[in-house]
């Protein structure tokens, strides 16, 4: 792997090369840009371009994410990476989330502990179907504490016995004054001015609980306040009985529970649930005799073992099977003692850490490149050589390992060095070493922090001084290191602070912020200093700008566009959360005119942008800010910027800026509690943290840190090891399983028999076979569904199921395999804003590119601003598409004979509103027409041009008046009513802008026509966004041209301006690639602006073929699902090269494919066969191509020698057309071969398709010449027909019995001889289908975590119907014995029956075109794309049609040979009293017809 000049953040345009199945250690000091590298740069990249392989959905995610700073990358492989958990802790979070392993608990119990399934979120304390309803899924039941709300007893109401009562007064949460509670207080016979401790039970009830007795004035101001309030409208006070405190507050805490409510909050176990925290109903569901909350409080230790002891089966044993992995890395890691309810707050960040590295490492793909930041955080040095065990397991498995790392031990376990440094911030960023460990060991002359500490110590290495837990006294002023945090030990701090009066504060590692608006200035106060200083010079005084002008939190001065953050969040599904740098303020936070006022030369952004360093030096004189800004560089934080977003911060770095706040305004009174305070730093910043502690520890009551660093072990001032003892277990030694081959256990996905195969990695491999026979079962349901189960493992359950990750693919093993991208030709589903400039990233370019020119020209544009999928970019009108919808004339008045008062426009309901003839528009219509001589019973067609004008555009802006006689269910009458005329047109578009977001639209839609948008010229963008050039040409301009014209326009850059030439330099390599392999790949006829919609699914596979090419990764395997589709014979050796050159990157292709010359070059061959479906599924043949000729069972084609092949132009029926224009179709004359069956060749965008879509048959069905001056054909066509190779589109549980229409004439036969209906037969019907499997015959278990498990019904034995609907039998079979035959089989049951002619003609077809094979209850969506096309045919031979031109474009897409001398017979069969034109580029087939045109 080669990185080549990164420069993200701090980095130095570092360059450098990267080994392979190594454990690489990137370390160096806090700050010195480890992460920037490690997760900016490599990781960012991996990870982007593997979601880019994925579906359009997830694709439009990736182009979300940042690019990565850096000039290229070569030969990265796919990455998982995994960050330091930040946000974790909250009360909704347990171990058991975390991991989970709660997830797949929820699972087993919705299954498998009760007789029917049930839903998951039954055992979710997070949803409300599950949790308690007492507690609301906390476990414990929270109430207002009466003695947190009540401060000093010996003060009366009126003095603030009630802590919330404000010095005006008014009591918070009571909705009154002191004064209106004397009045409720009055009428029990009691005053606020009594002493709260002298009132009664009773009196105390009434201000707590509320009275019923008078009303009072709520809110805390009067009327008489009220009335000089300034801006808005006085109203009088709302009124009412007196509520209490009490219930108030418990409504709050019940629906907000936000900070300010929580601190009169107390807790105790919930009364109902007993801490279980799902409802008590659901505690009665038990599996293996324990219920949800039992299972939940086990230790893991304990609950491995238990899990161990059970023989289970089907998908019960896969979810076991799935948390036994875990588990044993768990409690192998020292995290035993957890239980899966420990909450998260119990957690250590350092745990938290590896529970999520734990849920990526059991994966058996190999090939990956993992990333993981500090994984050792925390961890004993004794739970440390499991860690390294599991790390070598995955660089045994054929992996390479990136750990960021500071733990001297764990460095010296490496086997490649990366250090940066030398220093921390700017003074980063720079590479010390690269080299493999022992070199780094023996160096002597680089600066290296890292060897300096690993010297130092071996001296540090004096006896630690141990004692028991018990003697923990925590003195004042003293520096205490406990190993490890556990209940006993809170325990005992807790007694320590109520013996000593002292309080416990804990200094966690959790966020400063949850936004990126918090930041180490505004966190520590210094922000609050900063806008003082702005606010009275001069230059904010002039421009009367208040310091809350000088706040990102303010409306006043921040940014409108981000709201004062710097950036835009994108909460996306599977990266999380994203966030790009506004495009308005670029980051700077604040408007224009904050950002014009300066002290002392910089502006409130300069100034946040200071690292502390440069911050001491800047704020040299000011006293205030200095000590807090020295205080953050003693806790080494010198590095970070004053307005570093909180979360960009990690969680040492987080720890340590509250730390900085908590020395600022020491406390005697406090213990500071501090969990692992080393996390992220380097040894020397370890140090620099532990003498800074020792300075500070005087000020406080004392400092506890739990921490297993050893200098803090050799420092502390006292130390205690409450550390586990490890249990060690027998690891198996590691073996090297890389592997020059993919090895294929027990294979049995749909058809395939229990296959073992291996296939060579790194090489062209070819599966071919008829269609039906197994080969996208196998290659894609089965090799890239493991692929992509084992590596979106990296993503949450939701994440997941938001990818589609649900494979049903059954293997027993899986090995060698790289992780997978699999490009189809199935079309992804793009938006409608997608064109083909998006698909390839030509798109992102340009608006960089665009920008930086805007910039140029003095506005503050960036590439949002030339974005149609962004508001600061879309056009308006046409909201980004590039064509609006206009009414049509046609669709407004279908019945020109028909007159207003016949309701010419009642035909559909969005336009009746405006149409109907007793409406108030037709009203003032009648108006108009008295003037321009019509009126409502003018007949449509009658009307002249300019009369149809003024009904269609409207009068302008004069107002008319009449009499409106109008007429509803209830009452009719006449109202006076004066308005504009706008016209029809006009009224219908502005409905359409106000609603077309809505879902409901088709009836206003059905109206429209689509045109160009006349106000953006089809661009999508904002029309002022046009008038930016680079070399003469618009952002539109550049995309209406195709990629020769892009090659053009970068040709000429010499002869632009030279910022033009500058700009298009920075984008020509990436531009000149994709022309290349757009060239290669023939589709560079398309033009960049070509919606992705219009694509077929050949050209979306092959641009889809552009972007992996242009993709840096490495080591990959491809699944190509027929790449050949749509290519011509002198296109297929460009495709053959890109293929190799995939494979010369390091990569394994395998291909399904039928092309002979393909097949010819491959590596190794696999055929699947013998036949289709059930009589398939099997390994016919594996070996070489050469072998594979010789086999005397091989295709004749194959054997043949290529000799050239011409049309010859027999037939003397010619469609002859003149004058063709149409795209880049365009001829003087034409004539095209017809009669029988003919065909039509051509290269790759030769405009073949165009020829007859666009232009023959629409002139057949209109009549008339489209898109030529002339055409005539053979004979009068009756109709023409065109058929594509299409999805045959239905329900993904619709069998061939139903989709054939065949269940209805079975379930005649069946109730002949019975009391029953035809329906009763049908496994549709609710009264007859097995209640469990509904008639599915199966039972789908939704599993989540993992595939889905699809089990045998056991009501019915896989039989669909109900017992007693089975026990009728005709000629020996029931119903479901008679939908398990194939169809040669129900043939043969039919025969004995008789008199069923229509079915017999049909099964005669299907077995003639090679579909007897299919069986009855086969799924429809389970068959290979020939069987559906053969399908979708059939519905052409049924229909008996005489005089048609049925055109046929490349049916021969998917296609074996042996499968399209199939397709012959039936074009033979249609061409006796038609014509057919074949559109295809198969030299087999055109060979075959014979007769033809090759277009050129």
């Amino acid at each position: 792997m080669r990185i080549i000049n990164a420069y993200q953040n701090n980095l130095k345009n570092l360059s450098l090369e990267i080994p392979e199945n190594k454990l690489i250690v990137l370390t160096g000091l806090s700050g010195s840009g480890k992460s920037s590298l490690a997760m900016g740069v490599i990781g960012n990249e991996g990870y982007r371009f593997f979601l880019e392989s994925l579906p359009a959905y997830n694709q439009q995610n990736a182009n979300f994410i940042p690019t990565a700073e850096v000039d290229d990358i070569e030969d990265l492989p796919p990455v998982i990476k995994v960050e330091q958990s930040k946000r974790f802790q909250s009360i909704n979070t347990t171990f058991g989330t975390l991991s989970e392993i709660a997830s797949v608990f929820r699972i087993i119990f919705a299954r498998y502990s009760a007789s029917k399934p049930m839903s998951k979120s039954l055992f979710s304390f997070n949803h409300p179907k599950g949790a308690c309803e007492t507690c609301r899924g906390i476990g414990e039941a929270e109430y207002i504490d009466i003695e947190k709300l009540v401060g000093d007893e010996n003060k009366t109401l009126r003095e603030g016995a009630i802590t919330t009562t404000l010095p005006g007064g008014y009591i918070v949460y009571s909705q009154i004054t002191v004064e209106e509670l004397d009045k409720v207080c009055h009428a029990h016979g009691f005053s606020v001015d009594i002493p709260w401790k002298d009132l009664t039970n009773e009196q105390k009830n009434v201000v707590l609980n509320g009275s019923d007795r008078l009303k009072v004035f709520y809110g805390k101001h009067t009327l008489e306040s009220r009335l000089r309030w300034e801006g808005f409208k006085a109203k009088p006070r709302e009124e009412g009985y007196y509520k209490g405190m009490l219930p108030i507050m418990q409504d709050i805490l019940r629906r907000d529970r936000n900070k300010n409510i929580l601190r009169f909050a107390s807790s105790s176990i919930c009364p109902a649930c007993h801490g279980a925290r799902i409802k008590p109903n659901h505690l009665k569901f038990k599996w293996q005799k324990r219920n949800f909350a039992e299972w939940m409080d086990i230790p893991l230790s304990e609950l491995h073992n238990f899990l161990g002891q059970f023989e289970l089966k089907g998908g019960e044993m896969d979810l076991v099977r799935k948390i036994q992995v875990q588990l044993n890395d768990l409690v192998q890691l020292g995290m035993g003692d957890y239980c899966l309810s420990t909450p998260s707050s119990k957690i250590s960040s350092g745990d938290a850490q590896r529970v999520k590295l734990i849920k990526q490492v059991n994966s058996n793909l190999q090939g990956i490149l993992y990333i993981f930041d500090e994984p050792s955080i925390g961890l004993a040095e004794n739970y440390q050589k499991h860690l390294r065990y599991i790390l070598q397991r995955l660089i045994a498995r054929g992996n390479t390992v990136m750990v960021v790392e500071h733990d001297l031990g764990f460095i010296r376990s490496a086997d490649w060095i990366i250090e940066l440094g030398p220093d921390a911030g700017k003074n980063g960023g720079e590479i010390i070493f690269n080299g493999p460990i022992e070199q780094f060991l023996k160096s002597e002359s680089i600066p290296s922090p890292t060897l300096e500490e690993m010297n130092a110590s071996e001296k540090d290495s004096s006896e630690v001084l141990i004692n028991s837990v018990a003697r923990i006294t925590a003195e004042e002023g003293q520096m205490t290191v406990i190993n490890r945090k556990n209940e006993a030990i809170e325990k005992r701090l807790q007694e320590i602070s109520e013996e000593r009066d002292l309080k416990l504060v804990t200094v966690s590692d959790q966020p400063i912020g949850k936004t990126p608006r918090s930041n180490p200035a505004t966190y520590t106060g210094l922000a609050d200093k900063i806008r003082d200083l702005l606010a009275k010079s001069d230059d904010a005084k002039t421009r009367k700008l208040g310091k809350g002008s000088f706040s990102f939190n303010n409306k006043a001065g921040r940014c409108e566009e981000c709201e004062g953050a710097g950036v835009i969040s994108l909460s996306m599904n599977v990266m999380g959360t994203i966030n790009q740098v506004c495009p308005v303020c670029k980051g700077k936070r604040f408007k224009k005119e904050v950002l014009e006022v300066e002290w002392n030369g910089k502006n409130i952004a300069d100034i946040y942008n200071l690292s502390i360093l440069d911050a001491i030096d800047f704020f040299s004189a000011d006293r205030k800010i200095l000590i807090i800004l020295k205080l953050m560089k003693d806790l080494g934080l010198e590095y970070l910027k004053l307005g570093q977003p909180s979360n960009t911060l990690s969680g040492g770095e987080a720890q340590r800026i509250k730390l900085t706040r908590h020395f600022a305004k020491p406390s005697r009174d406090n213990i500071l509690i501090l969990e692992e305070p080393s996390i992220g730093l380097h040894q020397r910043n370890v140090r620099q943290l532990i003498t800074a502690l020792h300075k500070l520890k005087e000020q406080t009551a004392g400092i506890v840190c739990f921490e297993n660093h050893e200098l803090f072990k050799l420092q502390a001032d006292a130390y205690f090891d409450n550390s586990q003892s490890v249990m060690e277990s027998s690891k198996p030694e590691l073996v090297n399983q890389q592997t020059d081959k993919i090895r294929i256990r027990g294979a049995r996905t749909h058809y395939l028999k229990d296959l073992d195969l291996e296939l060579q990695k790194n090489s062209l491999s070819v599966v071919t076979g008829i269609s039906g026979s197994g080969k996208s079962s196998l290659l894609i349901d089965t090799v890239h569904a493991y692929g992509m189960q084992e590596m979106t493992r990296q993503f949450s359950a939701y994440q997941q199921s938001r990818v589609g990750v649900n494979f049903q693919m059954e293997v027993d093993q899986v090995d060698g395999l790289t992780p997978t991208i699999c490009v189809t030709r199935k079309v992804p589903n793009f938006t409608n804003r997608s064109d083909l400039a998006k698909q390839t990233g030509i798109d992102k370019l340009l608006r960089f590119a665009f920008s930086r020119k805007a910039e140029f020209e003095g506005e503050e544009l960036s590439a949002s601003h030339f974005s149609n999928n962004h508001e600061l970019g879309k056009c308006k009108i046409c909201d980004g598409l590039g064509e609006e919808l206009l009414p049509d004339v046609k669709k407004l008045a279908p019945d020109i004979n028909l007159s207003i008062s016949e309701g010419v426009f009642e035909h559909n309901k969005a336009l009746a509103y405006y149409g109907q003839r007793d409406s108030q528009y037709m009203a003032i219509l009648e108006k108009v027409g008295q003037e321009h001589g019509f009126d409502r019973n003018t007949m449509f067609n009658q009307f002249s041009e300019e009369q149809k004008r003024i009904i269609f555009e409207g009068t302008g802006e004069k107002v008319w008046e009449t009499q409106w006689k109008f007429r509803t269910k209830t009452r009719e009458g006449t109202q006076q009513i004066k308005m504009k005329w706008e016209g029809l047109d006009n009224y219908l578009k502005q409905e359409y802008y106000k609603t077309r977001k809505n879902k409901f639209t088709e009836n206003l839609t059905a109206l429209f026509t689509p045109a160009i948008c006349s106000n953006c010229f089809g661009s999508g963008l904002k029309p002022e966004r046009l008038k930016f050039e680079i070399g003469g040409l618009s952002i539109r301009e550049i995309k209406n041209l195709d990629f020769s014209g892009i090659d053009t326009w970068i040709q000429d850059a010499s002869t632009y301006s030279q910022i033009d030439q500058e700009l298009i330099e920075k984008i020509q390599p990436f531009l000149k690639n994709t022309i290349h392999r757009a060239t290669q790949l023939h589709v560079d006829h398309l033009q960049l602006n070509r919606k992705s919609q219009s694509l077929s699914g050949g050209e979306n596979q092959r641009l889809a073929l552009i972007t992996q090419l242009n993709s840096p990764l490495k080591g990959v395997t491809y699944l190509l699902d027929e790449p050949s589709a749509g290519l011509s014979g002198h296109n297929i050796p460009d495709l053959i090269a890109i293929l190799k050159e995939l494979v010369s990157k390091g990569n394994t292709v395998l291909v399904i494919e039928h092309n002979k010359e393909i097949i010819e070059a491959a590596t190794e061959l696999i055929e699947i066969g013998p036949k289709a479906g059930k009589n398939g599924g099997q390994i016919t043949f594996q070996g070489t191509p050469a072998d594979f000729v010789k086999q005397e069972d091989t295709h004749g084609y194959f054997k043949k020698q290529d000799a050239g092949f011409e049309f010859t132009s027999e037939t003397e029926r010619k469609i002859e057309i003149q004058g063709v224009s149409r795209y880049t179709l365009q001829r003087n004359s034409l004539e095209i071969p017809v009669g029988g069956i003919t065909a039509l060749s051509g290269k790759s965008g030769i405009g073949k398709t165009t020829l007859v879509k666009d232009i023959i048959i629409p002139s057949i069905r209109n009549q008339k010449p489209v898109y030529c001056e002339q055409i005539a054909y053979p004979e009068n066509y009756n109709n023409a027909h065109y058929f594509e190779a299409k999805k045959l589109r239905s329900h993904s549980a619709t069998l061939v019995v139903s989709y054939l229409d065949f269940l209805k004439e079975i379930g005649k036969i069946f109730a002949e001889n019975s009391k029953l209906k035809p329906k009763d037969f049908s496994y549709k019907t609710k009264t007859s289908q097995c209640p469990d499997c509904k008639g599915k015959g199966y039972v789908e278990t939704s599993l989540d975590v993992t595939a889905n498990a699809m089990e045998t019904c056991e009501s019915c034995q896989g039989q669909r119907y109900k017992p007693e609907i089975l026990e009728h039998r005709i000629n020996c079979k029931n119903i479901a014995e008679v939908l398990n035959l194939d169809l040669h089989g129900f043939k043969v049951w039919l025969k004995q029956h008789g008199e069923l002619e229509k079915l017999w003609e049909v099964l005669e077809k299907l077995e003639e075109i090679g579909l007897g094979h299919l069986n009855l209850d086969q799924p429809i969506q389970s068959l290979s794309s020939g069987e559906k096309q053969r399908l979708l045919l059939l519905n052409w031979l049924l229909q008996g049609s005489k005089d048609v031109l049925y055109i046929l474009d490349e049916p021969s897409t998917g296609l074996h040979y042996e499968d399209i001398d199939l397709l012959l017979k039936i074009l033979k069969d249609l061409s006796i009293a038609n014509d057919i034109l074949v559109i295809d580029h198969n030299a087999y087939l055109l060979e075959k017809i014979g007769v033809g045109l090759e277009l050129k």
